[in-house]
């Protein structure tokens, strides 16, 4: 064994030798891919070796350091899978509650006020009960996710530096149906978290993605539609179907938000809507999420990226027209252009947040969201706590028990603090942004209250939630 480590020290002390020797020739931009796909093995097989703990990390070091001279600033290195079939870069837990490292930290951290103060004029509210919700921590890094079908390429991967799982889309071209995307109602809203990264400065045809919601027949059906450029409408996928488009293209004046129309039974009702996208898709935006929020409301659909509303269709869908299902088209025509999306919500029923407060006296919503593991309220959250404070507000002299709920994932004692924890941040927020000023405790129940299922990722997302008793 001794002769072993002694060997695998050599070997590796003369590889980074060789390593930095490529770098300083001219011929390093010729072994860079092979450089990073090493660097990737090394990473893999970490869990394999016995390599003495301090050459080994003084090596590995230095070759994330060669891999960050043949990246772009600020690039997410994809994460890799160990032995186990887990993501190496989550916690054992594997959960949406805890991941990365928020199990070591306090879990607690201070909310960022600045951040929710961006969103005053963000009047989306989540739907309150959610139908799916898909973070693909069910699924093996490199396969594609289980409840899709598909004719285009595409895996999991996960990052070293951002936290869940995300589909990748590298060069490809085709549709992806989600399984539990189907019979949607009149009133409904959908989110995603999106990533991007491309050479910007240089040509594609197509750095496209859309989401396109349709009254087809049977959602397996027409996998080889496609929907880029004119043959939206030229190629008939259904009667009715209306797209959201995000495109990385400069060379026809994007990059671009853009809603489209089609309606084959009177096709003067077809339009298409662009909304100039360069401030959200540029190259100091790559491989940073950013969370799109969907919400249709009869014929009318409200589109947001981060805050900012970009669309506001009134007439996207005629009168009576029964959505089936949804789908992903994806057209990206280099190995340059990728998207990466992850954090599908799904979710109906507009919550009556006044009545329900104020006349029974209780209130739950799933609609706060909070960063994993942590008690730091997501901004988009505002909207759902402004209708609380307003509700408060209307009943001052009364007081308020906050009460937290988690899934079941981490231990039962984290489960329990953090649920304390995000009670409190609520607490924070409905005072210090909202000036509520009404008597108010907070405590938390961990995850011993579920309300739906722990063995999935729909019923975790519902189980994550707070607790509002007017007393």
């Amino acid at each position: 064994m001794i002769v072993i480590k002694f060997v695998n020290t050599i070997l590796k002390s003369a590889a980074v030798i060789m390593i930095l020797t490529l770098i300083s020739s001219p011929l390093h931009a010729q072994v860079k891919e092979r450089v990073v796909n090493q660097v990737k093995e090394s990473t893999a097989s970490k869990a394999e070796r016995t390599v003495d703990q301090t050459i080994e990390a003084v090596g590995d070091g230095i070759i994330n350091g060669v891999k960050g001279v043949f990246k772009k600033k600020d690039k997410a290195e994809k994460g890799s899978k160990n032995e186990s079939g887990t993501d190496s870069t989550t916690m054992d837990t594997n959960g949406s509650d805890w991941s990365n490292g928020d199990m070591a930290s306090s879990g607690m951290r201070p909310q960022e006020t600045a951040e929710l103060s961006k969103y005053t004029k963000f009047s989306f509210i989540q739907g309150e009960e959610i139908l799916a919700y898909d973070d693909f921590m069910q699924d093996n890094v490199g396969d594609l996710p289980a409840s899709w079908v598909t004719t285009g390429s595409a895996e999991i991967v996960n990052f070293d530096n951002i936290e869940g799982n995300w589909v990748w889309f590298n060069k490809t071209s085709g549709n992806f149906v989600p399984e539990y995307l189907t019979d949607f109602p009149d009133n409904f809203t959908i989110e995603f978290d999106l990533m991007y990264d491309f050479a910007f400065g240089t040509f594609s045809s197509s750095r496209n993605l859309m989401l396109v919601f349709t009254d087809i027949a049977n959602p397996e059906s027409k996998l080889d539609w496609n929907g880029n450029g004119d043959y939206f409408n030229l190629q008939k996928l259904s009667d009715n179907y209306f797209g959201i488009k995000f495109t990385g293209n400069s060379h026809d004046g994007g990059p671009y938000v853009i809603a489209q129309k089609a309606v084959h039974t009177e096709k003067g009702l077809n339009f298409k809507n662009n909304f100039d996208a360069g401030h959200i898709i540029n190259a100091e935006g790559a491989n940073k999420p950013i969370h799109v929020s969907i919400a249709r409301m009869g014929r009318r659909v409200q589109v947001f990226v981060e805050e900012e509303k970009v669309l506001d269709l009134t007439t996207a869908f005629q009168n009576d027209v029964k959505l089936s299902s949804a789908r992903f088209f994806v057209a990206n025509s280099t190995e340059n252009d990728n998207y990466y999306l992850s954090n599908i919500r799904y979710a109906v029923g507009k919550p009556d947040t006044r009545s329900k407060l104020l006349e029974s006296g209780t209130f739950t919503t799933s609609a706060i969201t909070f960063n994993s593991g942590s008690a730091e309220i997501k901004p988009e959250s505002y909207a759902i706590l402004k209708e609380i404070a307003d509700a408060l507000k209307f009943e001052s002299g009364k007081s308020v028990s906050i009460i937290g709920h988690t899934d079941s994932d981490g231990s039962a004692d984290l489960n329990q603090r953090l649920s304390e924890e995000r009670a409190a941040a609520v607490m924070t927020a409905l005072q210090t942004e909202f000036g509520v000023s009404n008597t108010m405790e907070t405590s938390g129940k961990g995850a011993s209250d579920p309300i739906a299922e722990n063995n999935t990722p729909t019923g975790k997302a519902n189980n994550r939630r707070v607790e509002f008793v007017l007393q």
